[in-house]
């Protein structure tokens, strides 16, 4: 039994050591705990808590350095940028109507936590350190009432990083390079200067304004409900300016005027409030671009080349100047009609038609009419056709109609001439809107006619032996 009180005895004392031993360990790893908790504490220039939020900055950019990948390309006058909050949105004063690029979320978490990789507690006349003429300080504000200055001064030794204090501390820091960049974003980088995307295959609308010449250009969106009703694989694109009435595929587009639509981006802010847009070529600008699809809108007033690469550029309801790759928009300014066009003389849909007649100087005559709205299966148009009195039904009449409708030209030569006298033929499209439309052929030579529409030359040369086989066929049918 006394050994047994023995035992227990040295058990106890031996629990007892542990336990001094344990605490002893426990104390020491404590305090290295701490004590690196506390270094890491003065590794940061600004460690705000998690509940802090940003209320403003107004940054003072005195001189941007040489060395900092992040710069103005063009002087944008007032140096003093204010950010700040509004509700849930931060905006820049002066510019509240820009959208922010992404880039906001970077700059203004950085007034958040800014790690050091150095700190000097004691240190010379802040002057050694360019702190006492910074090369940019900023005044920031939280929502909590707390107030803080930072102030960026030279660049180290070692070209490694920048000397930065704050109004919080005595200590001057060392940051390196990657946190700095942040802090000379300007308008270049924090105004979005995205467009909204196109869709090429969905092309509605096209315009560009040549005002310094004749070279407008208008290509609009037919109604795709009639052209889907009819099955038909006409586009429904059609071009209004130069030529009117030029069918358009969209696919020939996306090899010709949106052949640079990659590029077509805004590059730089180039001046904000420009006293003259002229020296841009902006205050009348050389041509005015508006390009849509069925979502979005493109528009741009385009000035003057920049250099080499770049050209001068506006929004339509902005005196903001840019500038945007010049490959972007140089395929709609120098265009080529016959590179994207599709050769069909009248581009009409049959869904839309109330009558054609074909008046000959040699030959017969032909009226095509249709009779009353039929529609059948998916909207399909079953008019019933009467050509010359004789009534077809839509796949009695289809051979004519597809070579009355498909007329083409093999090319246009702007320069020709109409011949004196009358057309030897001429087709009136007479429309359910109540519209009309007239093309003349007149001979050209023994093989092609040449097209006036609406009375006006259009330089279309068109093959005889096409329009003979489309008449034989309508004299068949009218026999």
């Amino acid at each position: 039994m006394k050994k047994k009180a023995m035992a227990l005895a040295a058990l106890v004392v031996l629990l007892g050591v542990l336990g001094i031993v344990y605490a002893f360990f426990a104390k020491n790893t404590g305090s290295e705990d701490n004590e690196e908790k506390k270094d890491n504490d003065y590794s940061y220039v600004i460690n705000m808590g998690e509940d802090a939020v940003l209320s403003e900055v107004t940054a003072h950019r005195n001189e941007i350095p040489d060395d900092i990948g992040v710069y103005e390309n063009y002087d944008l006058g007032d140096s003093t940028m204010r950010v700040y909050l509004d509700g849930d949105n931060y905006f820049i004063e002066g510019y509240e109507d820009m959208p922010l690029s992404g880039r906001i979320g970077d700059y203004i978490n950085g007034f958040y936590t800014l790690a050091s990789s150095m700190e000097l507690k004691e240190h010379d006349d802040l002057s050694v350190y360019g702190l006492t003429d910074p090369k940019a300080a900023f005044d920031i504000s939280y929502k909590d009432g707390t107030k803080l200055e930072l102030s960026v001064g030279n660049l180290t030794a070692d070209g490694l990083g920048y000397y930065v204090n704050t109004s919080l501390s005595e200590s001057v820091y060392v940051v390196t390079l990657s946190f700095i960049e942040t802090y000379f974003y300007g308008l270049n980088e924090l105004i979005d200067k995205s467009l909204p995307e196109i869709n090429q295959d969905e092309i509605t609308f096209i315009s560009l304004n040549d005002t310094k010449g004749d070279k407008d250009l208008l290509i609009t969106y037919d109604n795709t409900e009639d052209a889907a009703a009819e099955g038909n694989e006409l586009t429904p694109l059609v071009m209004r300016q130069p030529k009117n009435g030029l069918a358009v595929y969209p696919y020939n587009l996306q090899t010709t005027l949106f052949s640079g639509m990659g590029q077509l981006k805004l590059v730089d802010v180039v001046k904000t409030r420009p006293d003259d847009l002229g020296m841009y070529g902006l205050d009348e600008p050389l041509y005015k671009l508006t390009v849509m699809d069925s979502e979005n809108t493109v528009a741009l007033d385009i000035g003057m080349e920049a250099d080499d690469t770049y050209t001068f550029c506006k929004l339509p309801d902005s005196d903001i100047v840019y500038t945007v790759f010049t490959k972007g928009v140089e395929p709609f300014i120098d265009y080529n009609i016959y590179e994207f066009v599709e050769r069909f003389v009248n581009l009409k849909y049959r869904r839309n038609i109330e009558e054609i007649t074909i008046d000959a100087k040699y030959g017969r005559d032909y009226t095509l009419e249709f009779g009353e709205d039929e529609l059948g299966q998916e909207g399909v148009d079953n008019r019933v056709a009467i050509l010359n009195g004789n009534e077809y039904d839509r796949a009695g009449i289809s051979d004519f109609y597809q070579l009355l409708i498909g007329i083409a030209f093999e090319r246009i030569d702007e320069g020709a001439a109409l011949p004196e006298g009358e057309p030897e033929l001429v087709i009136t499209y007479n429309m359910l809107d109540g519209s009309k439309s007239v093309d003349a052929y007149y001979g050209f030579d023994s093989n092609y006619y040449i097209v006036e529409k609406d009375g006006e030359n259009t330089g279309f040369i068109v093959s005889r032996t096409y329009m003979s086989r489309m008449l034989s066929k309508a004299a068949e049918l009218a026999a």
